[in-house]
């Protein structure tokens, strides 16, 4: 445990964990002030640290080996105790560390923004068009599964049971009177599209529609999870919201929350939890917690989303570049009138394009782990890519070779990061998920492919079915 990456990484996250409970005491300051000493982080590591998010600390201790990550853990538990106590958001910040190191989940680190999440809630999140016996796993049972969540003092959240309580409103016309008070400048033609929206939302609707483009969360699921808070970070003085993301165990999901709530509650000081199950819906409706923010979203006039746009450069009908030298661009990000070029070359474009088509995929991200049949799709894969940005012919690099694929990406990060995006720059940043598989978080939807007779969306242009048709 002696690399600078690991030093500044164990600094990002127990200070985020001394931070966590509002109180930091004096033996807290003393323990990391050991630890630190110990460890040989020194105040450049700290000073580091500080442009690191928790997600990134997090992960890159994942990936070392189980000794570290356990030593980890342990030095978590050290601090948390200092003071006396393990309280709730020590006790939850350490479960999710032991979560991402067991590779049963992932955090996330995002600016603030309004999030509907809060820190009492526990979310099922499910990206796909889920099969009749998944819910009906989480129907017959969601009652039973609410109160084990209850015991550690969290309110479980299941979209179509709170779709079921919109429905359950006293009547529609309630509903949509409750809307027009939310945001008064709504038609009423638009209050009852939204009304019908809330009342027939499912997961799925709510992973793409409300989580990223409304909430521009830039999730990217390969499995339902249980999405929950954690304690907030600050990353070079900005503020971070921080969520775990949690693998759904499918096949005895009672035996999973149980085991989870068991060991948050082992771990904490006796403690009080108040629940208020706001009995009486049938009259009123409550306008708070997440369904006041939901509200809120659901209620906003159109929101401008963000949008990758790729633009065809090369072949027999490029759209013509009149950029200045060195100004050139394929890839651009955008959001209502305003763009924001991300100046890379033609073998970063084509890096980006793959990892977009990989990333609209059914395994939402490009493995680019050795294996001799895929590896070699990958590679005509990222050539056709190549052909849509230049008109070279012949040598193009191997993507799949680390000496060629690292410094591309690092090229495309500073890029990314030197176009301009200030806020929700973490929707486009090639994203790492397991061991050797990257992704684009912001939705396929939002990814359009600019050619001579106008844009088209990513999921239908030619680029995206070559993708399909080499990969498969």
């Amino acid at each position: 445990m002696t690399t600078n990456e690991l030093k500044r990484c164990v600094y990002r996250i127990l200070g985020d964990l001394t931070k966590s409970d509002n109180v930091i005491s004096v033996d807290e300051m003393d323990t990391l002030d050991s630890i630190c000493d110990t460890m040989k982080i020194t105040p450049l590591h700290k000073n580091e640290s500080y442009s690191l998010t928790l997600a990134d600390a997090v992960n890159y201790v994942a990936k070392q080996n189980r000794t570290v990550g356990a030593r980890i853990v342990k030095l978590m538990e050290e601090c948390a105790l200092k003071d006396g106590e393990c309280c709730r958001a020590e006790a939850l910040l350490i479960s999710a560390v032991e979560i991402v190191n067991d590779s049963r989940g992932q955090i996330l680190s995002m600016r603030f923004n309004n999030r509907p999440i809060l820190s009492t809630q526990i979310v099922y999140v499910d990206s796909s068009r889920e099969s009749a016996s998944r819910r009906n796993e989480l129907d017959k049972n969601y009652e039973e599964l609410s109160r084990i969540a209850e015991m550690a003092g969290f309110e479980l959240i299941y979209i179509p049971h709170v779709a079921k309580e919109f429905k359950e409103f006293k009547s529609k016309k309630d509903l949509e009177r409750l809307l027009s008070i939310v945001n008064p400048t709504l038609t009423p033609n638009a209050v009852s599209n939204k009304v019908m929206s809330l009342q027939e939302m499912d997961n799925r609707y709510f992973y793409l529609r409300v989580l990223n483009e409304r909430l521009q969360m830039g999730l990217s699921l390969s499995c339902p999870v249980w999405l929950i808070r954690l304690p907030n970070s600050v990353v070079n003085g900005i503020g971070y919201a921080n969520f775990l993301c949690y693998n759904v165990e499918m096949d005895d999901i009672k035996k999973q929350l149980i085991e989870w709530v068991d060991g948050l509650n082992n771990r904490q000081t006796p403690y009080s939890i108040l629940v208020n199950r706001h009995s009486d819906r049938s009259k009123d409706f409550l306008y708070g917690g997440f369904h006041k923010a939901l509200l809120d979203v659901m209620a906003a006039d159109r929101i401008e989303s963000w949008e990758i746009k790729v633009y065809i450069r090369a072949g027999s009908s490029p759209v013509i570049d009149k950029s200045e030298q060195g100004e050139k661009f394929s890839i651009a990000i955008s959001k209502g009138k305003k763009k924001y070029p991300v100046l890379i070359n033609g073998r970063e474009a084509a890096f980006y394009i793959l990892l977009l088509c990989g990333s609209a995929g059914v395994e939402r991200g490009v493995n680019f782990e050795y294996n001799r049949d895929r590896s070699a799709r990958i590679q005509s894969m990222y050539i056709e890519a190549y052909h849509m940005v230049s008109n070279r012919e012949s040598h193009f690099p191997d993507i799949t070779l680390s000496s060629t694929f690292r410094p591309i990406k690092t090229k495309v990060m500073k890029a990314l990061e030197a176009c301009g995006v200030k806020e929700e720059l973490h929707l486009f940043k090639p994203t790492k998920k397991g061991d050797a598989t990257y992704y684009i978080p912001l939705a396929a939807d939002n990814v359009k492919v600019v050619g001579v007779e106008g844009e088209i969306p990513l999921l239908n242009s030619t680029i995206y079915s070559s993708y399909k048709h080499i990969m498969q």
